[in-house]
């Protein structure tokens, strides 16, 4: 599985307070206003939404097949979605006062999922959600405003950000029980974000300086970080995912361009192309064995959802109509999760092989 480096918006010896799950009560599953998709074998499937809402999108899809994201519903609050194998979405709810929440990733072994919970004045605080839907809130510094759970492994261990009353994000690890530790940032640098770990542990995102150029970077289990090799001419990078098997992808830049890159496992850097007569590209998911998933903008800033294969060629995920898709999750099975746009509304889409 994989996800988006939420960035263009993904310890300390501290135990977060924990729900238990009577004290949001999660709302029952509830059926999808659009078709089911589980009975769909292959192709691109529209997952709907919550009952009485008209948006969702969606982040990630583990090994299991079950998709979350988020969904708005009847009273127009947007919530943390988990779309089981059937095509069932049920509202994940929130921390006790909040009033809205989105869900990131899920691990692959249907563990836990994480993700944000945010109260009426849209501050965000960072969550877990375990199989039965109980929500706790993860631990962060005093003086915290900000932030953000990104991605979990099987482990537990899950990563994300935080950020204090100055704006700068820096890249955060909780452990099994919940314990905080920081990630450092390479020397020099002022604030990082982390997008993603893998079941080794290891964790990619960026670090940025001073003057705003980020730079991709790897931390290994221990904490310690490492930049990642950049491309020729190109003024920063973000790294957005790691597979198991230390294959790492992300985003190049030359000013406003992105460029989608992979990383092999041993540090050597390729750029995968845009589709032919775009301009640019983002990749913001790659699995085991090395197929990349993300888009490809037009110059007129059309994205369209892609697949790169493990030998890099492109092919465009289709949609039920010719308009903006994105895709953010891939699982070591081919599935890939993500959100396409038809009539002015934008849904969680699954694309099966």
């Amino acid at each position: 599985m994989t996800t988006q480096q939420r960035t263009v918006p993904p310890g300390r010896i501290r135990r977060g307070p924990s729900t238990l799950a009577g004290a949001v009560a999660l709302t029952a599953a509830l059926a999808l206003a659009g078709p089911a998709w589980g009975a769909c074998a292959t192709g691109y499937a529209d997952l709907g939404t919550l009952a009485g809402g008209s948006l969702s999108g969606a982040f990630d899809v583990n090994n299991g097949g079950t998709v979350v994201g988020y969904s708005d519903q009847s009273q127009g609050l947007t919530r943390a979605t988990r779309w089981d194998q059937d095509g069932i979405a049920t509202d994940l709810g929130t921390l006790p006062g909040d009033t809205q929440s989105y869900a990131y990733t899920i691990s692959d072994n249907g563990a836990t999922t994480v993700g944000r919970s945010l109260d009426a004045d849209g501050t965000a605080r960072p969550v877990r959600w375990d199989a039965d839907g109980a929500i706790s809130e993860l631990p962060t510094p005093v003086g915290t405003r900000v932030s953000r759970a990104y991605s979990v492994n099987d482990s537990g261990v899950v990563i994300g950000f935080r950020s204090g009353t100055d704006g700068l994000y820096h890249a955060v690890r909780w452990s099994p029980a919940g314990e905080l530790r920081e990630l450092e940032e390479l020397p020099g640098d002022n604030a990082s974000s982390a997008g993603w770990i893998n079941a080794e542990g290891r964790t990619v995102g960026y670090s940025q300086a001073p003057d705003g150029t980020s730079h991709a970077v790897v931390w290994k289990p221990d904490g310690a970080v490492t930049e990642l090799s950049s491309l020729p001419g190109h003024d920063g990078s973000q790294a957005s995912s790691i597979s198991d098997t230390g294959i790492i992808v992300g985003n190049s830049y030359t000013g406003d361009d992105s460029h989608a890159v992979r990383w092999d496992p041993e540090g050597d850097i390729e750029e995968l192309p845009a589709l032919p007569g775009d301009t640019g590209a983002a990749a913001y998911g790659v699995n085991a064995d090395g197929t990349v998933i993300g888009f490809s903008s037009t110059a007129g800033g059309l994205h369209r959802a892609v697949r790169w294969s493990p030998d890099g060629r492109i092919t465009e995920l289709k949609t039920a109509t010719a308009s903006a898709a994105e895709a953010f999750g891939v699982n070591d099975l081919g599935a890939v999760a993500g959100f396409a746009t038809d009539g002015g509304q934008s849904h969680a889409a699954l694309w099966r092989d």
